[in-house]
């Protein structure tokens, strides 16, 4: 396989195309926030600004789940991707409340935007680029399996969010001239960037926590080996956990005890061999057979 087309070097391109995109609306957003004195452009800024800190993030982290197992870490660096996500969510949460925390303040003082139209411009610019980015980063997550990216995708779907409701309120305020419309914006903006946090905190706490894959992944091991061969009579202790994209699932295979050594082998190689080819090539099976 190229190197290009590989699931670690895909993630990583994916991650640095992201950081890049972000720091252009950044700068982009704030150099309008500074002209217009808009706060929900300047809310859009700092979301853009938290997708440049989470893509960096990722690239790196990224860069260290691909490395292979070692001595000290025999199951590999996967989680590595999860960790990235714990500290998206907390830059992506800090934002959040620093943003509710403006808003409140130019409610109570509000002060006048300048030139709305452009603010309107930059945010549609910005909507259609991150509706581009998301398309991008949602395929590479489904074809790497990551959740890292996966997450930076959930930040961009924010970024549209922002986008779509700084537009809409630098319209109203220029055509009804209503001073409140700005800073409820940016506190709207700031609840959503919030939830967005708990969320992807939520999903990578799982990862770090060895949750199990779904019921349906046992089911689906369970119907593999039904009729599998005449001499297995179940299984037990099934286990399984995913780590960046790799998928790790092991079990207890019951073969008849008439079985020879080199049969139960043969039977569990042969089982390992079918759940690779259903759950795919980064997939790590580990069996062990019990006599019954």
């Amino acid at each position: 396989m190229s190197d290009w087309l590989r699931p670690e070097r895909r993630k990583i391109v994916a991650a640095s195309v992201a950081a890049g995109t972000a720091l252009l609306l950044t700068l982009a957003k704030a150099g309008v926030a500074l002209m217009t004195g808009s706060l929900a452009v300047l809310a859009a800024a700092v979301d853009s600004l938290t997708d440049v800190a989470c893509s960096g993030l990722n690239a790196f982290f990224l860069r260290v789940a691909a490395d292979p197992p070692d001595a000290e870490h025999a199951y590999g660096h996967g989680k590595a991707e999860a960790l990235s996500g714990v500290i998206q969510a907390v830059i992506i949460a800090i934002g959040g409340f620093w943003l509710v925390g403006r808003g409140l303040w130019y409610l109570a003082r509000p002060e006048l935007v300048r030139s709305p139209e452009i603010g309107v411009a930059v945010a549609a610019f910005s909507l259609a680029v991150s509706l581009l980015l998301v398309t991008y980063l949602r395929h590479e997550a489904r074809a790497t399996r990551s959740l890292a990216l996966r997450a930076d995708a959930f930040h961009y779907i924010t970024d549209i969010a922002t986008n779509l409701i700084a537009g809409v309120a630098l319209v109203g305020y220029r055509a009804l001239g209503w001073q409140w419309l700005d800073p409820v914006a940016s506190i709207v903006i700031a609840v959503y960037i919030i939830v967005s946090a708990g969320q992807i905190l939520r999903d990578a706490a799982q990862e770090l926590l060895d949750r199990g894959l779904p019921r349906e992944a046992e089911d689906e091991v369970k119907r593999m080996l039904h009729g599998f061969a005449t001499e297995v009579r179940g299984y037990r202790a099934f286990r399984s956990r995913r780590a960046g994209g790799t998928t790790f699932i092991e079990f207890r295979l019951l073969v008849d005890k008439s079985a020879s050594f080199e049969r139960s082998h043969e039977i569990t190689e042969a089982a390992i061999q079918r759940i690779r080819e259903h759950h795919g090539e980064h997939t790590e099976v580990m069996i062990d057979t019990d006599p019954v």
